[in-house]
């Protein structure tokens, strides 16, 4: 089912799987869409809330990326 009163513009996840296995997860909304989406007015604030959650974020990812594949 599509929520389409809701956008998720940045996510980052740590699950557990089935398999007991820790993951991480990292996405966000292409920046070159925001321009198709979003009105003129909303634009820039997008775009900052993309640019600093990706340089934020991307480090965490990548930081237990490393951390728990040196664990296996």
């Amino acid at each position: 089912m599509i929520n389409n009163s809701e956008a998720n513009l940045v996510s980052f996840k740590v699950l557990l799987t089935r398999k007991n296995e820790i993951v991480t997860e990292f996405s966000m909304l292409p920046e070159n869409e925001v321009d198709n989406i979003f009105p003129v007015a909303d634009r820039a604030a997008i775009k900052l809330i993309l640019k600093n959650g990706n340089l934020k974020l991307k480090d965490l990812h990548s930081f237990f990326q490393r951390e728990l594949n040196s664990l296996n």
